[in-house]
């Protein structure tokens, strides 16, 4: 018997047929096939494909033998992973829940405004110590917009120094708030290496979709300097594009924007973020069109060889994931930021000497219907809290890898 019944599909084949042959992408061991429509056909029938044929396609990890349990081998690669990869412990922390934007998708809305009062930088420090945090933690600064409560960070990471915890940050922010001494206290105080900075489309669109407090018409131009700022003081930018149905068109011309700012800009890239919970939320196909379009205007800021070969998920995001936890003014402690400022979803609080070490949710329903789905390595079941809310819980790799096989 030849070895062409000992082998099948594997199960984690995107296929991508197009007129000039066939993409066959592995999302578990990242290989990427081209088949011609001979090729392809002999691929579909194993059985009565040619010998060389069978073990070229195994070499490439499109096809497995038959009792291989590739399911199984990812679940044992995740065990490994959580065994033996001991990662610092994520910790996001919002300074204030007030915002100086009044963006209408934010799921922030009907949150108290409050500011994290001067007294919890020591709860939560007291909170950090009943981790492992030998290796050090990694903040990310969130909100509401983090730096209306500059003051609160300073000595937040003045606590930390003086217990010789060592930390490195990541800031999710508008970015209207920056300027060259906050820039300073990124670098030097706050040790943040990277920002993200929310981008809605170009100048008017933008404008009309933050609604900014202060009506700065000017707003639009000033961020764009502050990003090449950022860039020159060695902080990488990753600018996140917000993108429905009603902003395509404006976002790229943002992108075009952005292509004449930053093309040999090193320091600064960008990535499609989809709107839910919005009945101009796009459909699959409208995603993967839209990032088609990013793709032509400027495909050297997207960053796809991030998504296509990246090593398998052990963890969708941090919902999942031990030692990361989220911590709003209140104090009030989350497993998943998008919970900030909803009390009735927190885990505990820094007052009450809650003790991490929460066992997280086991797989819910959909995402054990995700296990079907050949981006499982990549998504792993997805945004929890989308599912939650009735939204598409795909992550953007799914539709960066579809956009991309269907230029190649």
């Amino acid at each position: 018997m030849g070895i062409q019944k000992a082998y099948k599909r594997s199960r984690f084949n995107y296929v991508c047929s197009k007129e000039n042959g066939h993409l066959i992408y592995n999302t578990l061991y990242n290989s990427l096939s081209r088949l011609k429509e001979e090729e392809y056909q002999q691929y579909r029938r194993l059985d009565t494909a040619k010998e060389e044929l069978v073990r070229e396609f195994a070499s490439q990890g499109i096809v497995v033998r038959k009792e291989t349990d590739e399911l199984r081998l990812y679940r044992i690669y995740m065990l490994l992973a959580a065994k033996y990869q001991k990662p610092k412990p994520n910790i996001t922390v919002a300074p204030t829940m007030e915002c100086n934007a009044r963006c209408f998708y934010c799921y922030e809305q009907g949150v108290r405004c409050t500011k994290m009062p001067e007294g919890y930088a020591e709860k939560i420090l007291e909170f950090l110590k009943k981790m492992d945090i030998s290796n050090g933690i990694h903040l990310t600064w969130f909100g509401g917009e983090p730096l209306l409560n500059q003051q609160w960070m300073d000595s937040f990471c003045e606590c930390l120094r003086k217990e010789k915890i060592a930390f490195t940050s990541f800031m999710i922010t508008n970015g209207s708030k920056i300027d060259e001494q906050v820039i300073s206290k990124m670098r030097d105080c706050w040790n943040i290496k990277s920002i993200q900075v929310t981008l809605d489309g170009s100048d008017e669109e933008y404008i009309k979709r933050k609604q900014y407090i202060d009506q700065d018409e000017s707003v639009y131009g000033r961020i764009l300097q502050n990003i090449k700022k950022l860039s020159r003081a060695g902080i990488f930018v990753q600018i996140r594009l917000n993108i429905d149905r009603e902003n395509t068109e404006s976002v790229l011309e943002l992108v075009q924007d952005l292509q004449q700012g930053f093309y040999k800009n090193t320091n600064v890239t960008y990535y499609p973020a989809f709107l839910t919970g919005s009945k101009n939320a796009l459909s699959e196909r409208e995603k993967i069109d839209i990032i088609k379009q990013i793709l032509r205007a400027d495909k050297n800021k997207l960053p796809v060889n991030s998504y296509l070969y990246k090593l398998p998920k052990t963890t969708a995001c941090y919902y999942h994931q031990k030692g990361a936890y989220s911590i709003d003014a209140n104090g009030d402690i989350f497993i998943c930021e998008r919970m900030l400022g909803h009390s009735d979803m927190a885990l505990g609080n820094v007052n009450d000497h809650f003790e991490p070490g929460i066992e997280r949710r086991e797989l819910s329903a959909g995402e054990q219907s995700c296990q079907a789905c050949v981006f499982l390595p990549k998504c792993l079941g997805g945004c929890q809290d989308a599912r939650i809310h009735g939204d598409a819980p795909c992550f953007i790799d799914r539709y960066m890898i579809m956009a991309y096989l269907e230029m190649l």
